[in-house]
């Protein structure tokens, strides 16, 4: 009997283009000479940047050994680009520049030859420049450089893994407003659609996958005979002043992703690629 293993890797909240955000050390954008010609120019990488690159090969490294030579999915939850909605902090002005870099970001992924699928998830219009626009770009510079990959863009996913199911999309539940309800809304927001397929007399889904809070949170649920857990995606960007207004000044800020290992139809682990920072500045006087 053949048995199918598949590693579901998910990545969220790139927010490229930011320089506080992921960036390949190698990519080149243009910029002008003083003839007024556009010429390949690789930007400096900020301290931010380096430490989050180092982060995400890391990640890369461990997803693959892994896999080993089991098929891998990739998941992009959403906003791989910073957008134009608060463009402090860009590594440069041009819309442009900001898919050139998503796609550099990601174009480690397509070289992994067990690669067998990738779905972009369309996130907030405040970072793709409205309507998926970035994140159909992005998807399309892909799709014309790997022409054997399968790569596509949706804003909700339902996907089937020999009957094991994750419900994915990018916008979902807040972690939690202090420490000792994290994951409570989470919970609340899983029991919800649970509850609404069991009436519907469907089966839930095993896992639902958000993002957009660059927060990770894992809550399994249990409603009546039927188990399924929710995750929400850590990202991999810094905090601009936005982020720090919205998430309330947290101390620490963790980076990563995580991978489903689903065999046959049934979950075997979740495992986790965190890195984690306490953004503080300390001093003694």
């Amino acid at each position: 009997m053949n048995h199918r293993r598949v590693i579901v890797a998910v990545v969220a909240d790139m927010h490229s283009g930011s320089s506080l955000a992921l960036m390949d050390p190698e990519i080149e954008i243009k910029q002008a000479d003083t003839n007024g010609h556009l010429i390949p120019f690789k930007p400096k990488l900020t301290e931010s940047q380096e430490y989050l690159w180092e982060c995400y090969t890391k990640d890369l490294k461990e997803v693959k050994h892994l896999a080993k030579k089991s098929e891998i999915f990739l998941i992009v939850n959403g906003d791989s680009t910073q957008g134009n909605k608060h463009p402090s902090l860009l590594v440069s002005n041009r819309m442009s520049d900001q898919i050139i870099i998503a796609r550099g970001n990601l174009q480690p992924w397509m070289e992994l030859p067990n690669l067998s699928a990738a779905r972009i998830v369309v996130g907030t219009g405040a970072h793709n420049f409205a309507e998926g626009a970035a994140d159909i770009l992005i998807a399309d510079q892909l799709k014309a450089i790997y022409k054997e990959k399968n790569i596509e863009n949706l804003y909700h996913g339902l996907l089937d893994f020999n009957g094991y199911e994750i419900d994915y999309a990018h916008h979902g539940p807040y972690p939690g407003s202090r420490d000792w309800l994290r994951g409570n809304v989470a919970g609340y927001y899983l029991k919800d659609i649970m509850m609404r397929s069991i009436r519907k007399y469907q089966k839930p889904p095993d896992a639902v996958l958000r993002a957009h809070y660059h927060s990770f949170v894992q809550v399994p649920v249990y409603v009546d005979n039927f188990f399924s857990q929710l995750f929400v995606s850590a990202s991999y960007s810094m905090l601009g002043d936005y982020a720090h207004q919205a998430a309330r000044s947290p101390d620490t800020i963790s980076n990563g992703l995580f991978c489903l290992e689903v065999i046959d139809g049934k979950l075997r682990d979740t495992h986790k690629f965190l890195h984690t920072l306490d953004i503080r500045t300390k001093e003694s006087l």
